[in-house]
């Protein structure tokens, strides 16, 4: 499947509403009404309450077993569901109106974040793969305070094997002046990924099959370089992710000890790919604890984008979704993630309906909370609706567990007791 490069360009006088100033920290208000889901396997409190004191959660329970004092103000989510926050695990803060974001007006960073991000509930995202110096400048001004937005970790700059800058990408890095970003030894490489996580970063990101074109297609990165980044991420106990394309690139990812798939392999065509991931691969994929990433959407987007045939189309369709079905059903972990900033399909909408194919509405929801607060250290403090947890949470205008679409009908983005989207 050939990947093409999209430059999304945000329309500020958009028909999404826009979120006044983040509320103070000590504004605390309760949430009553509504069904909660306290974690992917907990049974829903019906017509339940959440208190929020101070941007945690103070008590949660069914309506009348939570004393909400008189000075605290209430939302009415009656008709609606609350889940905790949810973790977008693949992003991209390249989308024009995030760049310069060290100078860029206020008002024109949180448009961009609510129109691709906080809009769809996302309290929490992992961009793997931007500019260092830009993705961190944001991440300051957000936390900050000067603007709304959701918790940002980053990998920064990623890494491409020697000759593999993705096709779909280099006029867009030559367009915006980014640092050649190709590694070509494994000391220049391990170099590099200290020096950036020196800096803060949160992990590192490989190229394992670059996607290049031509004669070649796509460049699996060396095995020596790959374990070079791996190993510096590994020692300060930060994740590491990787773009495999192709089944040579999965092998790469295996070997290099890489802890999460960007993407499932839909680009193989007539291999074993065609069918899913055999069984000894999946066993050498839990061998070594990965998370797999599936963004469905991306394949459904590049192929109408490029005019492929609607029947490979479904061919790529039913592949990626085999893949994440039988990677699940052999205890595999699922991380929610959609490629936005690099494609502009900010809807969710389409992501759960494709996962719905291969996955229940509670696997989805643990995809999208406990499951990424768990792979990535914050599991003591978000992912659950529970006494003591981060203040993160989703007001939806309906019930997941009867349509998982409901995931995307977003009425409330709460990020530690702060409302940082609302209709």
């Amino acid at each position: 499947m050939k990947i093409s490069l999209i430059a999304p360009v945000l329309a500020f006088a958009s028909a999404l509403s826009i979120a006044p100033p983040v509320a103070a920290a000590d504004d605390d208000f309760a949430i009553i009404g509504a069904r909660i889901y306290p974690t992917p396997a907990a049974e829903p409190i019906p017509d339940g309450v959440v208190l929020i004191r101070h941007g945690r959660i103070a008590a949660v329970g069914p309506r009348g077993s939570v004393r909400i004092p008189n000075s605290v103000r209430t939302i009415d989510a009656h008709g609606g569901a609350v889940t905790a926050g949810f973790w977008n695990s693949h992003v991209h803060i390249m989308t024009e109106t995030l760049l310069g974001a060290d100078k860029a007006p206020a008002s024109q960073l949180r448009n961009g974040l609510q129109e691709m991000l906080t809009r769809w509930g996302f309290t929490t995202v992992f961009d793997i793969a931007s500019s260092t110096d830009n993705t961190l400048a944001l991440r300051q001004r957000i936390e900050s305070g000067e603007i709304a937005g959701p918790k940002v970790l980053t990998v920064g700059d990623p890494f491409y094997p020697k000759n593999g800058t993705p096709i779909y990408v280099r006029d867009y890095l030559k367009a915006h002046g980014f640092v050649d970003e190709e590694v070509a030894t494994p000391e220049e490489a391990a170099a590099r990924a200290r020096r950036q996580l020196d800096r803060g970063t949160d992990g590192v990101k490989i190229f394992a099959g670059a996607i290049v074109g031509g004669t070649i297609g796509v460049l699996p990165m060396r095995v020596d370089i790959a374990k070079a980044i791996v190993g510096e991420a590994h020692k300060r106990g930060k994740p590491a992710f990787a773009h495999p394309s192709t089944l040579a690139g999965l092998n790469v990812a295996i070997d290099s000890g890489v802890d999460i798939l960007a993407h499932t392999t839909a680009m193989d065509g007539g291999d074993a790919s065609a069918a899913g991931w055999p069984p000894e691969l999946i066993a050498r994929m839990r061998a070594h604890n990965m998370a797999v990433t599936p963004t469905l959407t991306l394949f459904e987007v590049e192929a109408k984008r490029s005019g492929e045939r609607p029947e490979d189309l479904a061919h790529a369709i039913k592949a990626t979704t085999s893949e994440v079905r039988d990677y699940a059903a052999a205890g595999g972990q699922i991380l929610f993630g959609t490629d936005v900033g690099y494609i502009d399909m900010f809807d969710t909408t389409e992501e759960y309906r494709l996962m719905s194919r291969a996955l229940d509405w509670r696997a989805i929801l643990a995809s999208l909370t406990t499951a990424p607060a768990e792979r990535f250290g914050f599991a003591a403090r978000k992912g659950r609706i529970a006494k003591g947890m981060d203040a993160d949470l989703v007001v939806l205008d309906g019930d997941p567990a009867k349509d998982p679409t409901a995931f995307a009908r977003v009425r409330d983005t709460i990020r530690a007791g702060r409302i940082i989207w609302e209709r």
